[in-house]
Order: C-alpha cells, then sequence, then structure tokens
C-alpha cells in the first residue's frame, strides 16, 4: 500500500446523479476495464472531475485526460511543463482551476488551459504532497513532506508552533462540510480553532490517516485497521451538500448511497452495504464488507492506487494497470451457469419466478429466482419448459410428466403420453400452453398431443397442427398456433380457423404469437398484427429491428418491450398507436443490448415467450447468457447534458486548439476536426451532429463518431459547430470554434479575378476589333463587286437600251414634224413624244445613280419623283421639311429613295387620292420619313401580306431591314394610309453608308 494520501473535494457544481444502488448486488453492474492496450496510463495514483467534464488521471508517467473513449497526455503550451511527471494529488476547484501536486516537490495550477506554478521550485517550499484542501476565501492547505502549508495572496505560510501544530511533517489535511479544518501528521489527528488560530489535538490516529464524509453527515476517520466516526459538530450532524457526496479518496470512499468503497482489502475492491456499517454504531472494520472482487480474472489489477465517484454516479477505480469503471446497467442480470442454455422463464399468481435452462447431455434443471439469485429447485424429472398456466399457476414439462406448479406448492401432475414403437423415447418437451378447456403440449420428435378430459388426444387427432412452431392463448382462452409454410391457426373451442398469404401472413415460419392486447405474428421477416381479418406488416425505422420478435411485455402505462434478436426494444405507447393508426408509420423504437447489461442475445431457439410484466412492476426478458429485469418506474435516467468540446483543428499534419489560429494558409483544402463530449455513463451511445458554416447547408448526424473530415476546401470563412446528445435523450447547447480562414492562394484571390475578367474583357475586345476589320474587308470586297456589277448594268442601259430609246424618239419627232401644226394626231403625239423625254431623263438618273455620281438632296428626289409619277394628274402633291438635312451615303441614298418612291408609286396608282404629303423630319436621333394618302386606304390582307402577283410592299420592307431602318405601313384613322420609316441618325452622317444586305446597320467609311 502506498504511503502517499489523497483527498479529492468534489464541487458544488455538479448536479445530483445516481450512484450505485446498494440493494444489487456488485455482479449486477456493468464493470469495464480500461488497460494498457486501450491506451490507459498505469499507475493511476490521482484522479478528479474538472466543471467542464474532463476526468484527469495523475500518474507516475505524467498527467493524462479521458473524455470516456480516449485517453489524452497533457500536451502544456509551448514555453510551459509541468514539475515532474509523477503526480500525487489533484483537486479540481468550481471555478475550473486544477491543482496539481507532484512526488518530489512543487505545486502547479492548470487554468484555461495553461500552467502555473504555485510553487515553482522543487522541494520549496512545497515537498511531495499528500492533499490539498480549500478555504472558502479558496486559500489553499498543503500536506506534504515539508509540513502544513497555507497559501493565501501569492505567499506561503508553514504551520508552526505558532499554530500549535506540531510536526514538521503533514500527511493529511482536509476541511468538512462543516467548515472544519483537520490536519494530521501521522501521530495525531489535529482541529483547527479558527478564532485562536491554533490546532488542537483530537486523537489519536495510526499511519495512513484519511477522513470521508458519509451521506448521514457524519466524517469518518479510517487509519490502520479500523473506521471511526468523529465527533459531530455542536450544531448537531447534517447531510452534505451535492458536492460532497461526490468526494473522493485514495483508496476508500462512501457513495452517495452510502455504499463504503475499500480498495486492498487486502487485494481488489470490497464493498459494505449501508445496513452493514452502520451496524458498528461509529466504528468499523476496514475491511468490512458484504462482496468482494478479489480474483485475478475480475479486475486488470487487484492493486488499488486511487477511487472517485464522477457527477453522474459512476465509480472510477485506478490501479497499477489502468482504469476500471462500475456503472448501472438498465437491465439488471441473473445469473446462471455457464453451460446453461435454452432458457424459459415465467411467473406465476403468487409472484414466485421460475426458470428451466438446459446444459451438456440431456441436463434440465428447474429454478426459482430469490432475491435476485437463481436457486435450483429439487425435482424427480429433468426439466425442459416452463410457462405460465390459465389460472395463475406454471406448467413445468419434464422428462415423465407435465407438473402444475404455485409458489411452493405442487398442484397436479399429468404423466407425459407412452412412447408408442418406433416414437423417440427422450420425451423432449418443447412447450406447454394451456386455453380453456386443454393443455397442449409439444414433444420433440412425436409431434403434438392435447390433454383434454383426463386423457391424452394423439397428433392424429388433430392433423392440422404438424409443422407446429409456438403456441399461444388470448384472454378469450382461444389458442392461435404458427405453423411454417405461411400459417396461423386459431381455435376457439372445436372451431378452427386458418390464415394464410391470402390474409396478409408474410413470415415464411411463424415464430412466435402474443395474443395479449392484440394479435401479433413474428418471425424472420419482421412483426405482422392482425387488423379485422388481415394481418398486416408493422414497419419499422430500421429494416431488421423487428426481425426474431421472441417475447412481448406491456407495463401498465402502455409502453412495449419487444424481445429480439438484436436486443430489447421499447417502444413508446405514443409510437406503437401512431404505427397501429397509420399503416405506413414506421415504428419508433430504442435498443437495449449488451451496453445496457442484455443478458447475451436474444432467446431464439424456445417455443415460449422470453419475456413478461411480472405483478409487481418489472419487466424480464431471457437470453442466451441468462435472464434479466428492470423496473420501468426506477429506471435511472442520466439527466446530464454532455459537455461538448472541440478538441483540435488539425491542417496539413498539425494540431491546433480552436482559436489558436485565425487564418491558414493558402493552399489548405483538408482540414479534421476532433471534437469529443464528456459523458460518463455510456460514452459510446452519445451520437453527435456537426457542421461547417461556410460549407455545410445542413447538420450532419454522425452517430458516435467524434472526428469531421473536410476536403477539397476552397478560402473563405468558416466555423465548426456541434452538439451532441446522451443515451437518455438529453441534448447539450451547440458548441462552436471562433471563426477562422482559409486564405487564398494568389490566383484564388479577388485581384486575381479581376485581372483575369480584366484580360479577359481585353482579349474578347481585340477579338471583336479582329472580326471588326475581318468583316470590313469583306463588305468592302462585297461593295466592289456591286458597284462593278452596277456600272456594268449601266453600261448596258446607256449603250442599249437608251440609246435605243433615244433613236426610237428621234424618229418619232421626225414623223411629228411632217404633220400639220395644232392637228389633233400632232398634238397627242407630241404629249407622247414629252412622256418619252421624261422616261430617257428618268432611265439617266437611274444611270447616274448606279455609277454613284452626285445625287440630288433627297427632298428634292422625292419631288421629282411625285412630279415624274403624276403625268398630268390633278392630284396636290406637297412637301415639308424639318430639322437639319444630311448627306447620305450614295448607297443608303438609293435605299431610302426607292423606299419613298415606292411609297408614292403605291399612292397614284391605287389610292385614288387628292392629296399626297410627304414630310422629311432630321430628328437629332432619327430620319422619319412619311408619305400619306387621303385615299381609300389598304385592305388588311394586303396590308399584312401585300398584293398577289406584286412586290411593292415586301420590297419596301425588305430595303428596310437591309438598312436597319424601321417601316412601318397602316391606314390612317382619317382615312388613307401612312407608310412611315425610321432610320437611326448614327447612319446618316455624311461619308456614311448602309451596311451590307442581311446585317444589322453598322458606321462604315466609304
Amino acid at each position: 500500500m502506498k504511503c502517499i494520501f489523497l483527498l479529492f473535494a468534489l464541487l458544488g457544481w455538479a448536479a445530483p446523479a445516481a450512484a450505485l444502488d446498494a440493494a444489487l448486488r456488485l455482479d449486477a453492474y456493468h464493470h469495464d476495464v480500461w488497460s494498457g492496450k486501450h491506451g490507459a496510463p498505469r499507475e493511476i495514483d490521482a484522479m478528479a472531475q474538472t466543471p467542464d467534464g474532463w476526468l484527469w488521471l495523475g500518474t507516475t508517467s505524467g498527467l493524462y485526460r479521458f473524455d470516456g473513449v480516449k485517453f489524452e497526455a497533457f500536451v502544456p503550451h509551448a514555453g510551459e511543463s509541468l514539475l515532474g511527471r509523477s503526480i500525487t494529488a489533484l483537486v479540481a476547484r468550481p471555478d475550473g482551476e486544477l491543482w496539481i501536486g507532484y512526488t518530489f516537490g512543487g505545486l502547479s495550477v492548470l487554468r484555461d488551459g495553461r500552467l502555473h506554478h504555485v510553487a515553482p521550485k522543487r522541494g520549496d517550499p512545497v515537498g511531495a504532497t499528500f492533499s490539498i484542501a480549500f478555504e472558502r476565501d479558496g486559500s489553499a492547505w498543503v500536506a506534504s513532506t515539508t509540513g502544513l502549508l497555507h497559501y493565501r495572496d501569492g505567499g506561503w505560510t508553514r504551520a508552526d508552533a505558532a499554530w500549535n501544530y506540531p510536526g514538521k511533517r503533514a500527511e493529511y489535511v482536509y476541511r468538512d462540510h462543516y467548515d472544519r479544518l483537520w490536519a494530521s501528521d501521522g501521530k495525531l489527528l489535529h482541529l483547527l480553532d479558527r478564532a485562536r488560530r491554533r490546532f488542537e489535538p483530537v486523537m489519536e490516529v495510526g499511519d495512513n490517516p484519511l477522513l470521508l464524509p458519509s451521506p448521514d453527515g457524519r466524517i469518518w476517520v479510517s487509519d490502520g485497521e479500523m473506521v471511526r466516526s468523529l465527533p459531530a459538530p455542536a450544531g448537531g450532524l447534517r447531510p452534505p451538500p451535492p458536492s460532497s457526496v461526490h468526494a473522493s479518496s485514495f483508496q476508500s470512499l462512501f457513495d452517495r448511497d452510502g455504499n463504503y468503497w475499500k480498495g486492498n482489502c487486502p487485494v481488489g475492491l470490497c464493498r459494505a452495504y449501508p445496513a452493514t456499517w452502520q451496524a458498528g454504531k461509529g466504528a468499523f472494520h476496514h475491511r468490512t464488507s458484504d462482496e468482494r472482487l478479489d480474483q485475478p480474472w475480475q479486475m486488470a489489477s487487484l492493486n488499488v492506487h486511487s477511487m472517485m465517484e464522477d457527477r453522474e454516479g459512476n465509480l472510477w477505480v485506478g490501479t497499477v494497470a489502468g482504469l476500471e469503471r462500475f456503472r448501472h446497467n438498465k437491465l439488471v442480470k441473473v445469473g446462471f451457469p455457464a453451460d446453461a442454455e435454452r432458457l424459459s422463464l415465467a411467473q406465476d399468481a403468487s409472484g414466485a419466478t421460475w426458470a428451466t435452462t438446459q446444459s451438456g447431455g440431456d441436463a434440465g434443471h428447474l429454478w426459482r429466482i430469490r432475491d435476485g439469485l437463481a436457486v435450483r429447485e429439487t425435482t424427480s424429472q429433468t426439466t425442459y419448459i416452463v410457462n405460465r398456466a390459465r389460472d395463475g399457476s406454471v406448467l413445468v414439462g419434464g422428462k415423465r410428466r407435465i407438473e402444475r406448479r404455485l409458489g411452493e406448492r405442487l398442484l397436479a401432475t399429468y404423466p407425459l403420453p407412452p412412447v408408442q414403437d418406433g416414437e423417440n423415447p427422450r420425451n423432449f418437451v418443447m412447450f406447454a400452453v394451456e386455453d380453456r378447456d386443454s393443455i397442449w403440449v409439444g414433444i420433440g420428435g412425436r409431434g403434438v398431443y392435447r390433454w383434454h378430459d383426463g386423457k391424452w388426444l394423439p397428433p392424429a387427432s388433430h392433423p392440422q397442427l404438424r409443422g407446429l412452431l409456438f403456441a399461444a392463448v388470448d384472454a378469450q382462452g382461444r389458442t392461435w398456433f404458427g405453423l411454417r409454410n405461411n400459417r396461423v391457426l386459431m381455435r376457439d373451442g372445436e372451431r378452427w380457423r386458418e390464415f394464410g398469404e391470402r390474409e396478409g401472413v408474410a413470415l415464411s415460419s411463424v415464430l412466435f404469437i402474443d395474443a395479449g392486447k392484440e394479435v401479433l405474428i413474428g418471425g424472420d421477416n419482421g412483426l405482422a398484427v392482425l387488423e379485422g381479418e388481415r394481418f398486416r406488416p408493422v414497419p419499422a425505422e430500421q429494416p431488421d429491428l423487428l426481425s426474431n420478435v421472441s417475447g412481448v411485455a406491456v407495463t401498465p402505462d402502455g409502453d412495449r418491450w419487444l424481445n429480439t434478436s438484436r436486443g430489447l426494444l421499447h417502444v413508446r405507447a405514443a409510437d406503437w398507436r401512431r404505427s397501429m393508426l397509420d399503416a405506413q408509420a414506421p415504428l419508433r423504437a430504442a435498443l437495449w443490448d449488451d451496453v445496457d447489461g442484455y443478458p447475451g442475445g436474444a432467446e431464439t431457439i424456445a417455443r415460449l415467450p422470453s419475456a413478461f410484466a411480472a405483478h409487481d412492476g418489472k419487466v424480464w426478458v431471457a437470453g442466451t447468457a441468462g435472464a434479466a429485469w428492470f423496473d420501468p418506474a426506477r429506471l435511472r435516467r442520466n439527466a446530464l447534458a454532455p459537455p461538448v468540446q472541440v478538441q483540435a483543428l488539425t491542417v496539413g499534419g498539425r494540431p491546433y486548439r480552436p482559436g489558436e489560429v485565425a487564418a491558414f494558409a493558402p493552399g489548405t483544402d483538408q482540414l479534421q476536426v476532433d471534437y469529443t463530449a464528456l459523458s460518463y455513463t455510456m460514452p459510446e451511445r452519445v451520437r453527435f451532429r456537426y457542421r461547417l458554416v461556410g460549407l455545410d447547408h445542413g447538420w450532419q448526424e454522425v452517430g458516435a463518431r467524434r472526428v469531421a473530415y473536410y476536403t477539397n476546401l476552397g478560402p473563405g470563412s468558416y466555423r465548426f459547430e456541434v452538439g451532441a446528445i446522451n443515451e437518455d435523450g438529453v441534448a447539450s447547447p451547440v458548441v462552436a470554434t471562433p471563426a477562422f480562414e482559409i486564405r487564398p492562394r494568389f490566383y484564388q484571390s479577388r485581384w486575381f479575378a479581376a485581372l483575369g475578367v480584366l484580360l479577359a474583357s481585353l482579349v474578347i475586345y481585340l477579338l471583336y476589333l479582329l472580326r471588326l476589320a475581318q468583316v470590313t474587308r469583306q463588305f468592302h470586297a462585297r461593295l466592289e463587286e456591286r458597284l462593278l456589277e452596277r456600272e456594268r448594268i449601266a453600261r448596258t442601259l446607256h449603250d442599249t437600251f437608251l440609246q435605243s430609246l433615244q433613236g426610237l424618239i428621234l424618229r418619232l419627232q421626225g414623223v411629228a414634224i411632217r404633220l400639220a401644226p395644232g392637228s389633233e394626231a400632232r398634238t397627242q403625239l407630241d404629249n407622247a413624244l414629252d412622256l418619252a423625254d421624261k422616261v430617257v431623263a428618268e432611265g439617266r438618273d437611274q444611270v447616274m445613280d448606279l455609277r454613284l455620281v452626285e445625287a440630288p438632296s433627297l427632298d428634292q428626289a422625292l419631288e421629282e419623283a411625285a412630279q415624274l409619277l403624276r403625268a398630268g394628274d390633278q392630284v396636290q402633291v406637297h412637301i415639308h421639311t424639318a430639322g437639319q438635312p444630311l448627306r447620305l451615303s450614295p448607297e443608303l441614298h438609293y435605299e431610302v429613295y426607292n423606299i419613298g418612291r415606292e411609297a408614292l408609286a403605291n399612292a397614284f396608282r391605287h389610292a385614288r387620292a387628292s392629296r399626297i404629303d410627304i414630310e422629311l423630319v432630321w430628328e437629332p436621333r432619327v430620319l422619319r420619313i412619311a408619305v400619306r394618302d387621303d385615299g381609300v386606304g389598304l385592305d388588311e390582307t394586303i396590308l399584312a401580306h401585300g398584293r398577289p402577283g406584286h412586290w411593292g410592299l415586301t420590297g419596301m420592307r425588305e430595303r428596310a431591314a437591309r438598312i436597319g431602318a424601321v417601316l412601318v405601313i397602316r391606314n390612317r384613322s382619317g382615312g388613307g394610309a401612312e407608310v412611315q420609316l425610321s432610320l437611326p441618325r448614327r447612319l446618316l452622317a455624311a461619308g456614311r453608308r448602309a451596311p451590307a444586305p442581311g446585317r444589322k446597320a453598322e458606321l462604315s467609311e466609304v
């Protein structure tokens, strides 16, 4: 046993939680062991739990912390270090500080992750630290090899003769919940008289004294062989506050339920129930115990160095080999021999719980469970099964007979039917159920027999039961039989009814039937419920959750507990009703398995129910490793929200503390985030969700995983958020890291993006200029071709048509001269010659236009065209010009003139008008040309599609589109028609011409 002692004064911040129940045996608790192969440190001499939830371990190899899953060696900040590797004392304070004492002197405080040394020099003033106690004002008392020391306001004071403290060494110091300060020098126990600032001796003590508070308010001193109660304070005893209930010690403690735990008694771990140590009336031997773990196979090491109780009520034991934990199971196991199998379980009306097991060979035993232990019953036959009968008794099936038992009484026996020639002589009973008038017994290899009216009816009397797998009886006494090949039979008296695939039976083999609240059938393929005349499947949130149900227990609150191949399913009453009302609603259920104390795997071979609700409210289940029970009214719920911490952000293989780096280097694209939840009852059941703000659009549900990985991250600002839910559904607040940034590379920056946009724009502009030059060259080439073609046409018109026409006019003039002046023929011929001269003049003008010679202004050209087209008609023509005229390019002049001329021609030829108005308006942004008449207007069909066989309107529209102008042809509201041409002014500048046909109008030099 070590000579260094520690007191862990636990804290007021801890909420009350359940402790290890004194009513349960030690082997009923969940016992976990972490040794070196699990990463646990060895020789754990001190333990403490800080307010943030971390469990700290002081060892001979350094300081560690544990989150219930992983051990981490404490790594100080750069430039900081522990004063030694061998740690003897750890005390956590309510303000979050962790005080650290060393074997070879010195004292440190861990505050907000940073180390501070209050006794930085080894051996001066603090030597090897045994224990630490704190006053209300925060000052500290330290018991060490250098004496009893008081630390206050940064200075040290030694308790010496002035304090009436005789020793130069202090082995223990402790402040109890009555504000009394106790100290021991290894010979005497002293009490501080605060008024006089003097220590007064109270009693002699032996080696290694230790003070412990018990839940009833007494303070005990353990020294040598005895544990003795100290005198009560003047005001009487009062229970310690919750913080004191968590008090822990070097090798002994009282838990909050009053159990006394002792390490090394003389080896291993001992536990004494409250009634046991209270019987001593103020003193008991320190090895007093009701239970022991003192065999090598029971613990990783029988050398206990430290113990503590955490704020959730779990008991931790530090040994030479590592760390061990004792916690409550949800299910309390009832053990059976290791070779026991095929467990059947039932309870009779007197409250007696019965069980049968089988083992090697043909051994079958009958058991009664008394005070949580399975006690073997003496019988005169090998027994195989037990099942509850209709009258509240139990039917016990054995090798020779069926027995009816109730409590201590044997009510009746039914000898098994005699074995016939050729039958299996074993008489192995597989099931026995009782309905209104019969007992149905299945015997392996022989079939199903029926006990009716004092005799056995053989299988041949009910051949429909061949292939029977399970039988159950409902409250009305009807019997339900499950068979192979999707068959269910129901017997009501002598009336039989069969349900098959047509009635919804789709389980292949019906391995289980429960006819309690409703008729349920189960098999490999799940569970189905009878609704009216059909069975319908019960869907589950997880596909195989309802596979191989072998028992159903319904508690008074309506909750259902289903024993399945996966474990025990808890279905709340509201969730069951929801699925019963809605066939599509999946059944919500919580699974209990071996982590919760489930005994092995579910029993699926037995042909009897494997779960039931007892009279006292307990629920019993049978598994492959024994039986187990729990009381739904006393289920312990972990009400503490699991504190969540983000431990590290790892970038490039290097871990960083949250907030340590505000911005990571350019090019960072991978991130690992380690996080945890400090919940110690069932850390494997804690579920997490997280998200990376700046990337994730929603929460990621990741189960029990405690690390997040991100790849292909881009530059930007991020923040990691994480939350947790404990095994009982209590959620933690969401914890977030400080925001951090991934800096962009140069090519990921905004400047680079802007430069890229600028360069892209420049390239596009250069490509535009290149394309424009190419189009201009093509345009000039086409224009040159057109000009050459126009000149050829002009030469042809001049040299052929106009010359021939001029010759014809000369010959006609010769004829006219010969006619008498004033005669009617001479007058008509002179008029025809005048018209011919005009045609020649117009043709010459067209030739001049084709040669792009200097043309008259647009208004003058339109006026001349109107005069030519009028040809003596009485139509009045008026031309109006407004604005500053511009000279058009020859090409544009030609197109605009021809559109106006065609509009005039249509007005003269078809409108039957008395007046035609020509209007030219030169506006700042547009040239508007309008030709209006007061005639009959245009037919709507002609306005839309043109006159059949004529191309005037169509040609006008094509010319307008070719030069990029807008042409509107419409009827006027007052009568007549209007043709309006709008030409953007950007095409009108002198020296500019219209674009090539088929393209939008562009500016280009001639």
